[in-house]
């Protein structure tokens, strides 16, 4: 069984009125979730995911900025892993 840890962030890339949803997977079955190395090395796998879901090293043309909705999709989405991680080590502490 593959387990993987699926964040969701809203972003506004094309229109200004819609929204466009991001989601990415993040292998973790391979760490000790328990130890600060599995869990670091988690945070830097769902940083990439993030950066590269929301297109976070693309920038506007003509200016090395990231647009103000990029910054945000890779906010949220950093945060919303992190938020299902931390639910994820709770529910392994209580043996799940």
């Amino acid at each position: 069984m593959k387990k993987t840890l699926t964040a969701l962030a809203i972003a506004a890339f094309a229109l200004p009125a819609s929204a466009q949803t991001v989601s990415f997977e993040v292998e973790y079955r391979d760490l000790d979730l328990a130890s600060a190395h599995g869990q670091k090395t988690l945070e830097e796998r769902i940083d990439v995911a993030a950066r590269k879901a929301c297109r976070y090293s693309r920038h506007e043309t003509g200016s090395r900025m990231r647009s103000a909705d990029t910054r945000r999709c890779y906010l949220e989405a950093k945060a919303s892993a992190s938020k299902k991680f931390a639910a994820v080590k709770e529910q392994r502490a209580n043996g799940g």
